[in-house]
């Protein structure tokens, strides 16, 4: 079970020590050692977390059995517009859920802040695994580009869009899944939204064709396609 906490400027050098962990084994593969040395201390050096606190990005850290797990920042960047900046998780902690945990607080957070229809954008470098995550969130490419970031540097990004609050639609995220062998049969492609997520669950754990038959007929099944 995870909770999680607002972070304070006193939590700069814990976001910085999360970061020392979680950021080098990320990008250890994708980004050269002068690189992320840059990069460490243009986002992470705890100065540098505390000057983005004070222009507007919310960081949130994500607690398991009392300690530490990952760490999610939002800034509104337009009026409709806000920007998931961070979210990581530390190693030991990744593939326990958090991440989604901390995607799905980060929605939550904006819809408090902003209940109108708005879109929450986020980089992430275009060989980055945790693209297949931020699409199986209900995420879309919107663009991509090669942005500078000094010293010679860039980021090579996809730019990334959820719509929150659409109208129309029973949540923020609606994207395919493809359950396979569910019942028997051929696979199922059925749309989903964060609100039937826990039908997906309970198809998993069908233990025979009727019951997840039974699941699959509560999904509205004749949603507008993900695009």
């Amino acid at each position: 079970m995870f909770s999680i906490r607002k972070a304070t400027f006193a939590d700069c050098e814990l976001i910085n020590r999360m970061a020392k962990e979680v950021f080098p084994a990320t990008y250890k593969e994708i980004l050269s050692p002068e690189q992320l040395d840059y990069m460490m201390d243009w986002m992470y050096a705890p100065q540098n977390i505390l000057k983005q606190m004070e222009e507007g990005h919310v960081y949130f850290i994500a607690y398991k059995d009392s300690g530490p797990c990952g760490y999610v920042s939002v800034q509104q960047q337009e009026k409709d517009v806000f920007h998931l900046q961070k979210i990581y998780v530390l190693p030991r902690f990744q593939g326990t859920h958090c991440g989604s945990f901390l995607f799905k607080e980060a929605v939550k957070y904006i819809k408090e802040v902003h209940p109108e229809p708005c879109l929450m954008e986020l980089n992430v470098n275009r060989n980055n695994k945790a693209l297949q995550f931020y699409e199986h969130m209900g995420m879309r490419k919107l663009r991509e580009g090669d942005f500078p970031i000094g010293n010679g540097y860039y980021m090579n990004d996809y730019i990334m869009g959820l719509d929150i609050n659409k109208k129309g639609l029973q949540n923020t995220i609606c994207k395919p899944f493809l359950l396979n062998n569910i019942t028997g049969q051929i696979p199922v492609s059925i749309y989903a939204t964060f609100s039937s997520f826990f039908m997906i669950e309970k198809i998993n754990r069908a233990d025979n064709r009727q019951q997840a038959i039974n699941t699959l007929h509560t999904i509205h099944s004749c949603m507008p396609p993900h695009r």
